[in-house]
């Protein structure tokens, strides 16, 4: 009898606690963040009626990669007064919050894609006939993208996209982009992974052997998982 009502109390108490692991474990569970990514493309400059990269950021806009949730920002680029262009960037972050900022610009020079490095902290614009100039002072003389960009590259060249890695994005607004969005994040202590991305020309009539505008799109798509799974852990 006493050991009917030992074991009787035993089981009691394993299923009072339990009750209360379960509990714990439930109360604890934390509703995972939505993950938001900020794609930027610059409009129309000089002599491009129509830049890629703002094509590539209006395609993204709205869709879902690996449960991350894209939205596209248009900037048009002002080549006399940089500052004007980059701070609608900043009050993106400011209001959106984003988990990652995929800056892209147009490298009409080139052919591939090119997945910048390192931004730094000098300015050439037009209104200056081209002087260098600092872009932020007493700010560092470059910042460096957190993007993995070997790993990027790689799975580049897995889908056949022509790309390399670049350390060095110009002097013009592309580079202004790069490195100040990249100080912007650093000084106001930010949790947010940026980095920048040059396309060619895309494929017109009047340029008919350039990449496909379509293939731009599937390589940033591809960036955007890459980091994603390296910085967030997501199996895309």
């Amino acid at each position: 009898m006493k050991l009917k009502k030992l074991i009787l109390i035993s089981l009691v108490i394993l299923f009072i606690l339990n009750t209360i692991i379960v509990s714990s474990q439930s109360t604890g569970l934390k509703e995972e963040k939505q993950i938001t990514v900020l794609v930027m493309g610059f409009g129309p400059f000089l002599n491009y009626n129509v830049n890629p990269s703002e094509l590539i950021a209006a395609d993204l806009d709205g869709e879902t990669i690996c449960n991350a949730e894209i939205i596209g920002l248009h900037v048009l680029p002002n080549l006399s007064n940089f500052s004007e262009s980059i701070n609608i960037v900043y009050q993106a972050i400011d209001s959106i919050n984003p988990d990652y900022i995929f800056s892209i610009g147009l490298a009409a020079k080139y052919e591939n894609i090119r997945i910048e490095k390192v931004g730094f902290n000098l300015k050439s614009e037009i209104k200056n006939d081209s002087k260098l100039e600092k872009l932020i002072p007493n700010a560092p003389f470059l910042r460096i993208s957190p993007f993995p960009s070997m790993r990027i590259f790689r799975e580049l060249k897995k889908e056949s996209i022509s790309s390399q890695t670049s350390f060095f994005a110009g002097l013009s607004l592309c580079n202004g982009m790069l490195y100040s969005v990249l100080n912007y994040v650093d000084i106001n202590n930010l949790d947010i992974k940026s980095g920048f991305i040059h396309v060619p020309l895309h494929k017109t009539e009047e340029n008919p052997d350039a990449m496909d505008l379509q293939t731009m799109v599937n390589a940033t798509r591809i960036i955007i998982k890459v980091c994603l799974e390296y910085f967030s852990c997501i199996n895309c």
